[in-house]
């Protein structure tokens, strides 16, 4: 049996659906934007301080936040699909290494999500991250919260030589240009391992992030310009992965497209005979 609309019904229908493809961009924007539902991305700005800016306007401080720092600790100590990558490389790493920097690495998730599946022991596992995260992951490491092999750091000149790099799900919170952050470190690493990098097909732009009662900037780049920058670096690209769950639409500008997540490992060409 089919059921069909009604005349008055249909004709209502054809009328806001005419209203509504007349409507510009900014317009439904604006629309999306007054729904009471929480948005989980919103806004698009050319640059990050623009959407600083907007973050501030809402009350917001960026991801230097001790209002957000305790957020969804509990599901980032658990592996995901996306982690099996990088517990696969890192696993090849290790047996050359004797320390990482875990950058981005907030109350070291990642270290307590891999440790039963692979010996991180041998491994000094230094977190780098910004002071309100390192604050609160230190209060929870003095009261036995965190495993006292983690160190944490909030600058980078005390941070050791470390063959290894870690960046998950850094890169589209990192207020520097990425290579202007490797080229601070004490020495340049061997390998690499990025994941969870935000990127798409246009130009690079910035949304705004809602995270707990929080909200920060958050990037994404254009993939052909990221990824001759590793080039220009000095690192080779030796595997790469795309993560279609992570992928995002901009609620309040969805004509600009979807996202695309996506893992790298880069090695340095100056370390290859």
């Amino acid at each position: 049996m089919t059921v069909s609309a009604s005349p008055r019904l249909g004709k209502r229908l054809r009328a806001v659906l005419r209203q509504a493809r007349a409507l510009p961009g900014a317009a439904i924007a604006r629309a999306v934007t007054r729904t009471p539902r929480a948005r989980h991305f919103s806004g698009a700005f050319d640059t990050r301080a623009a959407a600083q800016e907007a973050v501030i306007r809402r009350g917001g401080q960026g991801y230097d936040d001790a209002a957000i720092s305790e957020v969804s600790f509990d599901l980032m100590c658990q592996r995901t699909a996306w982690d099996y990558p990088v517990m696969f490389w890192l696993q090849r790493f290790l047996p050359d290494a004797d320390a990482l920097i875990d950058a981005g690495g907030h109350f070291g998730t990642k270290y307590i999500a891999f440790q039963d599946l692979i010996d991180l022991r041998p491994i000094r596992w230094n977190v780098y991250d910004l002071p309100a995260i390192v604050h609160a992951a230190r209060r929870r490491q003095g009261r036995g919260g965190l495993p006292v092999e983690i160190a944490f750091h909030t600058d980078v000149t005390t941070l050791p030589a470390a063959q290894i790099l870690l960046c998950s799900g850094l890169l589209q919170y990192q207020d520097i240009a990425f290579p202007d952050f490797v080229a601070t470190l004490p020495d340049r690493p061997e390998y690499i391992i990025l994941n969870k990098v935000a990127l798409r097909d246009g130009p690079e732009l910035y949304t705004i992030e809602k995270i707990g009662a929080g909200c920060v900037p958050y990037r994404m780049r254009n993939r052909s310009i990221f990824e001759a920058q590793i080039n220009v670096m000095g690192y080779d690209i030796l595997d790469s992965w795309n993560i279609p769950d992570l992928g995002h639409v901009i609620s309040t500008h969805p004509w600009l497209g979807r996202s695309e997540s996506r893992g790298y490992v880069l090695r340095c060409k100056s370390f290859q005979k």
